[in-house]
């Protein structure tokens, strides 16, 4: 009885000591490998990008004001619009590496009958007018990340920080073949504007073939002054820009994983000087899906 209580003893620790030696095992193989030099790797992703979404541009000059088109109050018509998306990363240690964006955005709105009077760049559109509205985005971005912690058995789990620079292009038109424009005033660009600091932060875990990513980078930047000139008037900018997404990474092989992620996207850009200032607003939240290339 006495040898049969010891044996029921003895198996029911074996589990126990498996896992403990599981554990060190798990834990002596995560420390073997980042002691080791990473070497290179590379990361390319390609989203498409569909956005629920207020976009708004405004052109105020010669002291006249509401001179803009809202996506939401004036062009409520069906839009047509390309959002896509690519991001590469390139790591050259466990804990440095760049990533580098490129977001290409195309808006076009066909509207029959204007509801109200709609100003933009200093035409006036009565209404019943037929408009078209579109808009051309072009989004950069460059940063370096730094892993700070690794946390877990296996060092699964990371957080970052992340800096560096954005920039935009941006131009807004409007067109209408009842009111048709004779000059070039149904067209306005964002000529003079520089690329603006941007800073965040993110965590990352991954398990298996599955990478979980949590991602938000902000700029808050007031007045500062371009090298360009508007009527021998120095132009200003002012930035506020955040970039947030979480993202769920399947690897499917060793060098191409599918990518979904839910993304949240705001910008808003004053450029002014004078008696000159341009406007420009996009918010918008919705699904990306794409897939990556991982050498």
């Amino acid at each position: 009885m006495t040898l049969r209580l010891l044996m029921l003893g003895v198996l029911a620790c074996v589990p126990l000591f498996a896992q403990g030696m599981s554990e060190d095992y798990v834990r002596a193989r995560a420390e073997a490998k980042y002691a080791k030099d990473h070497g290179i790797s590379f990361e390319w992703d390609v989203f498409a990008h569909v956005p629920w979404f207020e976009q708004q541009h405004k052109v105020r000059a010669n002291g006249l004001g509401g001179d803009g088109i809202s996506f939401v109050r004036d062009m409520d018509g069906f839009p047509i619009g390309v959002f896509l998306d690519t991001e590469a990363r390139l790591r050259f240690s466990w804990h440095d590496s760049i990533e580098v964006g490129y977001g290409f955005h195309v808006l076009r709105i066909f509207k029959n009958d204007l509801d109200d009077f709609t100003r933009f760049n200093g035409v006036l559109y009565p209404p019943k007018t037929d408009i078209d509205f579109g808009s051309d985005w072009h989004d950069m971005r460059i940063h370096y990340r730094r892993d700070l912690f690794r946390f877990g058995i296996d060092r699964n789990f990371t957080t970052y920080v992340t800096a560096g620079l954005e920039w935009a292009y941006l131009k807004a038109h409007t067109g209408s073949d009842t009111f048709p424009v004779a000059d070039d005033r149904d067209e306005e660009h964002f000529r003079e504007l520089l690329p603006w600091w941007n800073a965040g932060v993110g965590m990352q875990l991954e398990f298996g073939r599955v990478r979980l990513t949590a991602d938000a980078r902000g700029t808050y930047a007031v007045g500062y002054p371009t090298f360009q000139k508007r009527s021998d008037e120095t132009m200003k900018q002012s930035v506020v820009s955040l970039n947030a997404y979480v993202a769920f990474e399947y690897q499917i092989t060793d060098w191409f994983s599918f990518v979904v992620r839910a993304k949240f996207r705001y910008l808003f850009v004053k450029l002014y000087g004078g008696f000159r200032s341009d406007r420009f607003l996009w918010y918008g939240v919705g699904p990306e899906i794409g897939f990556g290339i991982r050498l």
